[in-house]
């Protein structure tokens, strides 16, 4: 008896074998983002774009980079628990602007320096006053960031402040951004509606913001970018002339809404007066000796601490960094015209001290 061959049916055995290892990469990816998620790594704050001023915090209750730490933005783009109003008559408003290090990264809401200053200045010897200290430093912004947002700060009836504290930020390799026009400006706003996305994901925190961020962005961002945190390299294309111009334009803003404007020069870990300064460095220090604005330069203080115990990175203060730093600016805000004439002079001398003439170079009396 014969039998016919038995026909046989191909099949595809790579085919499934590739789509079974993607479900399985799909699921350990899954896994690995809903781990991460657990501590934290999903909660960062997101950076949505702004025509005026390329990037703004989304407003909410986020976590910080670095410790993973509770950061609270407000509907302003504020590092502050409610949202500012035209102040009262019983009010002293302070605003910080400046970069990350302004904002608090890597510290708690409590811990960065603005929260601490309101802190002290409400626990202090002027009783007259409620002081709102608060932060507008935003992550990464140069110093022409710096002054834009400053613009927009104290031109706003309700979010003007007393004092305006501008803190030299090191970003100074983003200082050219906001000149870009046009398409180049458009691209750019894209890039930074891409990171936003991207950073929804606690696996591009972790891996991007973690990860890189910690072993590779300090050792080569002086060989990527220009005028960085090394003082010695990258200082062949830096606008000094536009940054004092910058300058110029947030002294002359600041005056003419009776805002009384300050410098904060942070120092960086290991620098000492003795080192090179960064061109904007000394180009910010000779700026408030010759138009005498009120500078607080903390690179002779801090330098004499522990390195260790001030900053967490090259950049970046510590909780016991941002301690010193609020103790050294309620000193220097407690002799300014403005606290003096709020915290002494009675109520009804404060209005009539618009009238007098500036003092140290500086309007004396901010609106209140």
């Amino acid at each position: 008896m014969s039998t016919s061959p038995v026909s046989t049916i191909p099949t595809n055995k790579g085919g499934h074998g590739f789509l079974k290892s993607v479900l399985w990469f799909l699921v350990l990816c899954l896994l690995f983002e809903g781990t991460l998620r657990l501590f934290g790594y999903g909660h960062y704050t997101i950076y949505r774009p702004d025509q005026r001023l390329l990037w703004v915090p989304e407003p909410g209750r986020t976590l910080t980079v670095v410790n993973h730490l509770p950061i609270t933005i407000n509907n302003q783009g504020f590092r502050y628990a409610s949202d500012l109003t035209p102040k009262r008559d019983d009010q002293f408003r302070v605003i910080a602007f400046g970069d990350s290090s302004t904002q608090g990264w890597g510290v708690d809401d409590n811990s960065h320096y603005s929260a601490v200053m309101e802190s002290e200045l409400n626990h202090g010897s002027c009783k007259r006053e409620h002081f709102q200290v608060v932060s507008a430093g935003v992550n990464a912004y140069p110093n022409s960031l710096v002054a834009e947002k400053l613009k927009q700060v104290v031109e706003d009836d309700a979010t003007r402040p007393d004092v305006a504290i501008v803190a030299y930020s090191y970003n100074s390799n983003f200082e050219k951004l906001t000149k870009l026009q046009g398409e180049d400006r458009k691209r750019f706003l894209r890039r930074v509606e891409w990171k936003s996305i991207a950073r929804r994901s606690a696996i591009y925190n972790y891996v991007i913001e973690d990860l890189l961020r910690r072993f590779a962005y300090y050792r080569l961002r002086h060989l990527l970018m220009a005028g960085t945190l090394d003082t010695l390299k990258g200082m062949d294309d830096l606008d000094v002339d536009q940054f004092n111009k910058n300058l110029e334009q947030s002294l002359e803003l600041c005056r003419s809404h009776h805002v009384q404007l300050m410098f904060l020069m942070l120092g960086s870990d290991g620098q000492t007066p003795e080192m090179p300064m960064h061109p904007f460095q000394k180009a910010m220090i000779d700026f408030a000796a010759k138009e005498n604005v009120p500078m607080l330069n903390m690179i002779p203080i801090i330098s004499t601490k522990d390195q260790k115990a001030m900053f967490m990175d090259p950049a970046h203060p510590t909780i016991a960094g941002h301690k010193i730093i609020a103790d050294e600016l309620v000193k220097t805000v407690s002799t300014l015209p403005a606290y003096t004439n709020a915290c002494v002079n009675p109520a009804t001398q404060v209005n009539s001290a618009k009238a007098m003439s500036p003092v140290q170079g500086s309007t004396s009396v901010s609106s209140r």
